[in-house]
C-alpha cells in the first residue's frame, strides 16, 4: 500500500535536525530580505519627499499687471523666491488673460489668483488675515502645501487655512457674518501665507460685496477681476536645446516668459519669474533612484552563490536520507522538490523576518525625527500600502532567491546513486 510523502513533515524535520545551521540560514535570508526592503523603502520615502518638495516649488511664471511692478521694488520682475502665492495689492487683470496665456506653446497649467482684502479679525487670529481666491481645479501652487489631502475638492463654504490660523480641520470660522468650515490646514512656510484664508473664487467673489469686507477708501472688485495667472511650464523640449548659441541663449522659462511678455506689453500685464528652474534639479533627483536599484541588484545577484553553497551544503548533509529515500523508490523528481523546497521554506521565513523586523525599525525611528538627519536627505515615510508592497516584492525576491540558487544542487541529489548516497552518508 502506497503513501503520499508529506513534504512539510520532512523539511521540518530536517530543520529541526540541524537547527544552528537553518537559523544561520535564516538570518542570511532576513538580511538579504531587510537589504532590499530597506533600499527600495527609503527610496520610496526620498522620492515621496522629492515629489512633495518639487509641487510644493509654485509657479514658474506669474502673469500679473503692469503695476505690479511697482509693488515688488527692489525684488525685480524676477527673484529667487518660490511663486506660491501672489503679493496682496489692489491691482488686478481681466480673467480672459487666462484664456490668452493657455495659447501659448510650452504651458501645462495655469490657475489664477484673487486677493480680496486683509483683515483683522480677534475672534479667529490675533494677527491680520488676508483671504484670497483660488481655482481648487487648476491650482497647483497651494494645494500641495496641505498637511493631509482633501477628502473632496474645495466646495462651498469651505475654506484652506494657513498653519497659523487657529482651529482644526472641520471646525467653523465667522467671518463678516457667515460661517466658513475650515477643510484643509496648510504645512508652515514661513511667509504670509501662514495667515491666510483660502476660498473658492465665487466665495470669494461674494465675500468681497459682502460690507464691511472692504475699507471705504479701497477699490472695488469688479466682476471677472483676478490679480494674477499663475503658470507652470513643461519639460523643456529638443528644438529648444538644439536652437540659438550657448552665449545669448535664454532658460526655457526665460523664453516662455518673454513670449508671454510680447503678448501683453505695452499694455495692462506683464509676466514675472524665477532665476532658478525646477525641471534640470527634477532630472538630477530622479536619476538616483535608478543607482540605489542598480546597488539593491548587485546585493540580489551577490547572494546567489552563498545561498547556492548553503543549499549545496544541506544536500551533502542529507546524502543519507536521500540515498534511503531513493532505495525506497523516491523518483528524482521528489527529491528535487525537497531540496528546493526546504531552501523556499527557509527562504520565506528569513524573508518574513527581515521584512518584519525592517518595518518596525522604520515605524520606530520616524517618529522621533532621527530617519532624516542620519540620512542627510529629506525624508517622507511611504505609506501602509505603499510598504505592504515593498515587502511583498521583497519577500518574493528572497523566495526567488532560495529556489533558483538550489536548482543545481536539486538537480545533484536527484541524480545520486542510492547505494553509494547511503554509504557516504554514512561515513
Amino acid at each position: 500500500m502506497k503513501q503520499k510523502m508529506n513534504y512539510l513533515t520532512y523539511i521540518i524535520a530536517g530543520i529541526r535536525k540541524k537547527p544552528g545551521r537553518n537559523l544561520a540560514t535564516i538570518f542570511c535570508f532576513a538580511f538579504i530580505a531587510a537589504s532590499i526592503f530597506s533600499g527600495q523603502f527609503l527610496m520610496a520615502g526620498a522620492a515621496r519627499s522629492v515629489d512633495q518638495g518639487l509641487s510644493r516649488t509654485g509657479a514658474d511664471i506669474a502673469v500679473v499687471p503692469t503695476r505690479y511692478l511697482i509693488h515688488l521694488g527692489a525684488a525685480g520682475p524676477d527673484n529667487t523666491m518660490a511663486i506660491v502665492r501672489i503679493e496682496p495689492t489692489s491691482y488686478r487683470i481681466p480673467v480672459e488673460t487666462m484664456d490668452m496665456i493657455r495659447t501659448v506653446a510650452g504651458i501645462t497649467a495655469a490657475s489664477p489668483q484673487l486677493y480680496v482684502s486683509t483683515l483683522d479679525l480677534p475672534e479667529i487670529a490675533p494677527m491680520p488675515v488676508d483671504i484670497y481666491g483660488i481655482d481648487p481645479e487648476t491650482d497647483f501652487a497651494i494645494q500641495p502645501w496641505l498637511k493631509a489631502p482633501l477628502k473632496a475638492p474645495l466646495g462651498p463654504g469651505e475654506v484652506i487655512a494657513g498653519n497659523s490660523i487657529p482651529g482644526k480641520v472641520s471646525s467653523t470660522i465667522p467671518i463678516a457674518g457667515n460661517e466658513y468650515t475650515i477643510v484643509g490646514k496648510l504645512d508652515p512656510t514661513q511667509s504670509g501665507i501662514d495667515h491666510t484664508l483660502f476660498f473658492r473664487m465665487e466665495d470669494a467673489s461674494t465675500l468681497a460685496s459682502t460690507d464691511g469686507v472692504f475699507r471705504p477708501d479701497s477699490p472695488r472688485i469688479n466682476p471677472g477681476e483676478i490679480n494674477a495667472v499663475l503658470i507652470r511650464i513643461g519639460p523643456e523640449p529638443d528644438w529648444f536645446r538644439t536652437s540659438g548659441t550657448l552665449d545669448f541663449k535664454p532658460s526655457y522659462p526665460g523664453f516662455i516668459k518673454d513670449v508671454i511678455r510680447k503678448q501683453f506689453e505695452p499694455t495692462y500685464a506683464t509676466a514675472i519669474g524665477r532665476h532658478y528652474a525646477i525641471t534640470p534639479m527634477s532630472e538630477e533627483i530622479t536619476g538616483i533612484p535608478d543607482f540605489l536599484s542598480i546597488i539593491s541588484g548587485i546585493v540580489v545577484v551577490a547572494a546567489f552563490p552563498l545561498i547556492a553553497l548553503i543549499a549545496a551544503m544541506v544536500a551533502h548533509e542529507r546524502q543519507h536520507e536521500i540515498g534511503l529515500l531513493r532505495a525506497l523508490g523516491a523518483k528524482r523528481r521528489i527529491i528535487a522538490v525537497l531540496v528546493i523546497s526546504e531552501a523556499s521554506f527557509l527562504a520565506l521565513i528569513g524573508g518574513i523576518l527581515g521584512v518584519t523586523a525592517s518595518i518596525l525599525v522604520f515605524f520606530l525611528l520616524d517618529p522621533s525625527g532621527i530617519l532624516a538627519p542620519a540620512l542627510q536627505v529629506s525624508f517622507r515615510m511611504p505609506g501602509w500600502t505603499e510598504a505592504g508592497v515593498i515587502a511583498v516584492l521583497a519577500v518574493l525576491i528572497v523566495l526567488a532567491i532560495g529556489s533558483i540558487a538550489s536548482l543545481y544542487p536539486a538537480y545533484q541529489s536527484s541524480r545520486m546513486n542510492p547505494y553509494e548516497a547511503i554509504q557516504r552518508g554514512g561515513n
